[in-house]
Protein backbone atom coordinates (compact mmCIF):
# COMPACT_ATOMS: atom_id res chain seq x y z
CA UNK A 1 0.00 0.00 0.00
CA UNK A 2 1.81 3.17 -1.16
CA UNK A 3 1.56 6.16 1.17
CA UNK A 4 2.53 9.52 -0.32
CA UNK A 5 2.91 12.64 1.83
CA UNK A 6 2.94 16.26 0.72
CA UNK A 7 4.06 19.12 2.93
CA UNK A 8 2.63 22.33 1.47
CA UNK A 9 2.35 25.91 2.54
CA UNK A 10 -1.31 26.71 3.18
CA UNK A 11 -3.20 28.57 0.50
CA UNK A 12 -4.06 25.92 -2.07
CA UNK A 13 -7.71 25.50 -2.96
CA UNK A 14 -9.73 22.35 -2.33
CA UNK A 15 -9.92 21.93 -6.11
CA UNK A 16 -6.11 22.00 -6.41
CA UNK A 17 -5.66 19.43 -3.64
CA UNK A 18 -8.26 17.13 -5.19
CA UNK A 19 -6.60 17.42 -8.59
CA UNK A 20 -3.21 16.65 -7.03
CA UNK A 21 -4.58 13.56 -5.27
CA UNK A 22 -6.28 12.32 -8.45
CA UNK A 23 -3.24 12.74 -10.69
CA UNK A 24 -0.78 11.31 -8.19
CA UNK A 25 -3.05 8.32 -7.64
CA UNK A 26 -3.31 7.74 -11.40
CA UNK A 27 0.47 7.85 -11.74
CA UNK A 28 1.09 5.49 -8.82
CA UNK A 29 -1.47 3.04 -10.23
CA UNK A 30 0.20 3.16 -13.65
CA UNK A 31 3.80 2.91 -12.42
CA UNK A 32 3.42 0.50 -9.49
CA UNK A 33 0.47 -1.53 -10.75
CA UNK A 34 -1.57 -1.16 -7.57
CA UNK A 35 -5.30 -0.58 -7.22
CA UNK A 36 -6.42 3.05 -6.72
CA UNK A 37 -8.11 2.17 -3.43
CA UNK A 38 -4.72 1.08 -2.06
CA UNK A 39 -3.06 4.46 -2.65
CA UNK A 40 -2.95 6.73 0.39
CA UNK A 41 -2.17 10.44 0.06
CA UNK A 42 -1.60 12.71 3.05
CA UNK A 43 -1.50 16.47 2.61
CA UNK A 44 0.00 18.42 5.50
CA UNK A 45 -0.47 22.19 5.33
CA UNK A 46 1.80 24.64 7.11
CA UNK A 47 1.31 28.31 7.81
CA UNK A 48 3.84 30.85 6.64
CA UNK A 49 5.40 31.00 10.08
CA UNK A 50 5.75 27.20 10.23
CA UNK A 51 8.32 26.93 7.43
CA UNK A 52 11.59 28.77 7.04
CA UNK A 53 14.73 28.70 4.94
CA UNK A 54 17.91 30.23 6.28
CA UNK A 55 16.10 31.54 9.34
CA UNK A 56 13.53 33.50 7.30
CA UNK A 57 9.91 32.33 7.32
CA UNK A 58 7.86 31.93 4.16
CA UNK A 59 5.63 34.79 5.31
CA UNK A 60 8.64 37.07 5.61
CA UNK A 61 10.19 36.27 2.25
CA UNK A 62 7.00 36.33 0.15
CA UNK A 63 7.03 32.63 -0.77
CA UNK A 64 3.43 32.04 0.37
CA UNK A 65 0.79 31.27 -2.26
CA UNK A 66 -1.16 34.44 -3.02
CA UNK A 67 -4.40 33.05 -1.56
CA UNK A 68 -2.73 32.51 1.79
CA UNK A 69 -1.19 35.98 1.81
CA UNK A 70 -4.51 37.60 0.97
CA UNK A 71 -6.37 35.62 3.63
CA UNK A 72 -3.78 36.75 6.16
CA UNK A 73 -4.53 40.33 5.12
CA UNK A 74 -8.28 39.73 5.47
CA UNK A 75 -9.11 39.54 1.76
CA UNK A 76 -10.85 36.63 0.06
CA UNK A 77 -8.80 35.86 -3.03
CA UNK A 78 -8.18 32.48 -4.64
CA UNK A 79 -5.10 33.05 -6.81
CA UNK A 80 -2.34 30.63 -5.87
CA UNK A 81 0.69 31.91 -7.77
CA UNK A 82 3.76 32.37 -5.63
CA UNK A 83 5.29 35.80 -5.44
Amino acid sequence: MPIIQFNLLEGRTVEQKRKLAKRVTETVVEVLGVKPENVRILIHEMGGEDFSVGGVTASQNGKMPTAALNSINGHAHLETKTQ
